[in-house]
């Protein structure tokens, strides 16, 4: 008992207050504007668009850029689905429990599933639809936006349970940039986003009240202890993350030339193809020829064997060929730390290609060559050459890295480099993909790989100038 009390004790009298004062009932009058405004939007003309939201929406779709396109779609993966609902709130509420604060991460969690079951229950119960220029996929309902409520509830719970003025600052600007994201594709009107702004804030602040004298008082005995992991979190972290990687100020200065040079060949080599394809001009002038002469070499057992290879790199084969590797690798390993920059890296190339996707929105080659059956979605990049180069190029890395020996280096990366060339055939061999498409994929795979070694190259133990260069002589064991 006493220790459940701690907090209160701790918490300054202002934040004792709060629970008998003007936030209470703030929070509650912000929820009831959300409430009314989308009673007045539901009661006017079936939810038909207010003179502020056409205005609004029409000088977005005027303003709209491939830049913006994808900058747009980051904030809407990053917003919504899977992430925003389940992802960040375990993430931060386990952040905040290991850092000893279990008011505030139940808090952060109650506010997150509270936020997201009221938005679906307001969307059921006014109806209203949805813009018609929309650039993304959405489902039912269009009022009130669930980015922007999510957005909203994040930026206040955090800026509350850790009140510095730049925590309150990223909070506004995420939930500003999410509410101008949102109506940039189409996917809300204004209205929408600002009745997600006012439930956003209402739902932190009506649950923040009754607890602010505990959050405040365990924020303080927070400060006042020095931080420390569990000793079970202790040990899990130095036999599964922590790595004895010593490197040479000579090695690691050419690792990071290397990743430099690789992340920027990617870069540029990407740009030039993504310029090509947006102008339809340029290096898209090879597509036509390369189609044509793949086509015309079809057989049908060279046809089995490409098909053989789109499944195995496909999006069902190779994630669980990966899930295998990495369990595999962790086990006998008994080292988490290569597998899960494995697992990262790849699941980054797989938002990456689905934002330039949905940016770009080629069209496929012909249905007609398709010899897998039609497939209706983005053509470029190619997702099957980005997740196998990803794949073996960032394997042969994490391995070689750890054994490296000029013979290996050689073997490792030439296998990779069969791999990415059988799988870029193999789409353009069976007509779903423009070879620009798939040169596309390889250059983010370059990019991918050379910000993993720059990352890992980082993290790796220092030695010393003066160090004896006979007994460091392998740079990389």
């Amino acid at each position: 008992m006493e220790m459940q009390k701690a907090p209160v004790v701790a918490a300054r009298p202002g934040a004792k207050r709060v629970s008998y004062r003007w936030p209470l009932i703030s929070g509650v009058v912000t929820l009831a504007l959300a409430v009314a405004l989308g009673t007045l939007i539901a009661l006017r003309e079936n939810g038909m668009p207010l003179s502020i939201d056409t205005e609004w929406m029409t000088e977005l779709i005027e303003n709209r850029a491939p830049v913006w396109d994808v900058l747009a779609l980051a904030m809407d993966s990053l917003g919504g689905g899977l992430v925003a609902i389940l992802v960040l709130p375990v993430l931060i509420s386990g952040a905040l429990l290991l850092a000893r604060r279990p008011w505030a991460a139940g808090y952060f969690l109650t506010a997150s599933l509270l936020t997201g079951g009221l938005v679906q229950v307001l969307k059921t119960l006014f109806g209203r639809a949805r813009p018609e220029n929309v650039l993304t996929n959405l489902d039912f309902g269009s009022f009130p936006s669930g980015h922007v409520a999510n957005a909203a509830t994040m930026a206040v719970v955090l800026a509350l349970l850790f009140p510095r003025v730049w925590v309150w600052v990223a909070g506004s600007v995420y939930t500003v940039l999410m509410m101008i994201s949102r109506t940039y594709l189409g996917a809300h009107w204004l209205t929408d986003t600002v009745g997600a702004l006012f439930l956003g804030i209402g739902v932190a602040v009506v649950l923040w009240a009754p607890v602010a004298a505990r959050l405040d008082g365990e924020h303080a005995l927070a400060g006042s202890r020095p931080a420390r992991l569990s000793p079970v979190l202790r040990t899990l972290h130095a036999r599964l993350i922590v790595e004895a990687r010593p490197l040479e100020p000579a090695t690691r200065r050419r690792l990071q030339l290397v990743a430099a040079g690789l992340a920027g060949l990617g870069a540029l080599c990407f740009t030039v193809i993504l310029l090509s394809v947006l102008g339809r001009n340029g290096l898209t002038a090879i597509d036509a020829p390369v189609q044509e002469w793949l086509a015309a070499g079809r057989s049908p057992s060279l046809t089995a064997v490409m098909i053989g290879l789109a499944i195995v790199f496909g999006p069902i084969a190779l994630p669980i060929i990966l899930l295998v590797v990495a369990l595999t690798w962790g086990i006998v390993t008994r080292h988490a730390w290569r597998p899960l920059v494995l697992a990262t890296a790849m699941l980054t190339g797989v938002v990456l290609a689905q934002i330039i996707g949905h940016s770009v929105n080629r069209h496929r080659p012909p249905t007609e060559l398709m010899l897998f059956g039609p497939d209706p979605s983005f053509s470029f990049p190619s997702g099957h050459v980005l997740g196998a180069s990803d794949f073996v190029l960032l394997t042969a890395y994490l391995v070689l890295s750890r054994r490296w020996s000029t013979r290996g280096a050689v073997a490792g990366f030439g296998v990779a480099a069969v791999c990415i060339i059988a799988a870029a055939v193999s789409r353009v061999y069976l007509g779903y993909h423009w070879a620009t498409d798939a040169l596309a994929s390889v250059s983010l795979s370059l990019l991918i790989l050379g910000c993993v070694i720059a990352f890992d190259t980082w993290r790796a133990s220092p030695v010393a100038e003066t160090a004896d260069p006979v007994e460091t002589a392998d740079p990389v064991r």
